[in-house]
């Protein structure tokens, strides 16, 4: 089982937020931020699994709470994990954050967004207590703001590293179809494929849910039939990566690093550095600084990049990345026009460029180089 990964270098760099100037406290209404030492701040966690779970996107933010605690100098007894709690039983998620109010936390990360309705209604219930919410865009304008990132850069820059390692020109991507922002990271994992290699198409497999390691693992089989060589992925299990150890292909894995999973075929993953949040946010409240923004974080700063590049890479592939990464950082959207679809309409005119709206909520179109299977695989049962 995959534990805590890459956390010295995490600590290494959110050692970068240390030595702020305070500043002025803000005030929500006509109650200021709590003036919190470290000594006395407690910290809420709320996750739908746990430290054992094979679930990428929880080892993600568990990896990122445990960088900032140890960054910022803070006990384990002042982090408090409520784990194991399902997104469809809001109940539970409510007595979860009432027990974390209860005992002292004065601010509270929930990482799933199917939670945001009720810790809505807690936050209004307590105003004393900064809430987070992961891939929410809640904010109450006191005590409750989202965060997120900009996951997409990340997908582009690893489909800029399959189209740079397939020798077919054929790429598999095994993909979670569920939301709007899912069908942004296939656009830009193909474009970042087709940045590189023009000449290779697409191949996308769409499973129902993202943890179901089996008929992930039924998707990738399917690519690797029909010859791809590289196979990406949305996904928070490492199963299509082990398919395609399995058959001598090579892939992509996502949110984590999961070199551990396959090191004979992974490639490089498009990463998520959370702990830069957690350890900005409860700075913040140390400092007196909490401005309740909504966050959202991407290549730019830090918040999103690819794994160490590994040796299964071939040759020139850090540099491939590391142009597309210049241009990210040099201001370029990867959504700028002229953009068109697989059907040969254009979504995007040349000289405009999609909206943060338009890619996290508005597309329902695939690029021009990808092909989507029909059907989608099912676990036997």
């Amino acid at each position: 089982m995959r534990k805590i990964l890459c956390l010295i270098t995490a600590i290494l760099t959110l050692a970068a937020f240390a030595g702020c100037k305070k500043e002025e406290k803000p005030v929500f209404g006509n109650k200021p931020v709590l003036d919190i030492s470290q000594e006395e701040i407690k910290i809420g966690v709320l996750t739908s699994g746990d430290s054992e779970s094979e679930n990428a996107y929880i080892q993600s933010h568990l990896t990122g709470i445990e960088a900032m605690r140890v960054s910022l100098g803070l006990s384990e007894e002042q982090v408090e994990y409520k784990t194991d709690l399902p997104v469809d039983d809001l109940e539970l998620v409510r007595a979860a954050l009432e027990s974390c109010v209860d005992d002292g936390c004065k601010i509270i990360f929930a990482t799933e967004k199917e939670y945001a309705p009720v810790v809505a209604e807690v936050a209004g219930e307590n105003p004393e207590v900064m809430f987070c919410n992961a891939l929410s865009e809640e904010n109450n304008g006191k005590n409750l703001s989202g965060y997120t990132v900009r996951m997409y850069q990340g997908q582009y820059l690893s489909g800029v590293v399959a189209g740079y390692n397939t020798k077919n020109n054929l790429v598999g991507y095994v993909a979670y179809e569920g939301e709007a922002a899912a069908m942004s990271g296939i656009n830009a994992f193909a474009m970042g494929v087709e940045k590189i290699n023009p000449e290779a198409r697409v191949y996308v497999s769409a499973v129902a849910d993202r943890c179901d390691g089996e008929a992930q693992r039924l998707a990738a089989e399917g690519l690797l039939a029909l010859g791809c060589d590289v196979i990406g992925q949305n996904t928070f299990t490492a199963a299509p990566l082990e398919a395609a150890a399995a058959a001598g292909a090579e892939g992509c894995g996502y949110i984590n690093d999961m070199t551990s999973d396959a090191p004979k075929a992974h490639l490089q993953a498009p990463v998520v550095n959370w702990g830069l949040y957690y350890t900005k946010a409860v700075k913040e409240m140390m400092e007196e600084k909490w401005k309740n923004e909504n966050f959202v974080g991407g290549v730019s700063d830090g918040f999103v990049t690819l794994s160490p590049v590994n040796s299964n890479c071939s040759r020139g592939t850090t540099a491939a990345v590391n142009e597309a990464r210049d241009e990210i950082l040099a201001g370029r959207g990867i959504f700028t026009g002229p953009i068109i679809d697989n059907e040969g309409q254009v979504v995007c005119a040349e000289g405009t460029a999609l909206s943060d709206g338009d890619v996290s909520k508005g597309m329902d179109w695939h690029y021009r180089n990808v092909t989507v299977l029909d059907g989608r695989p099912e676990t036997p049962q």
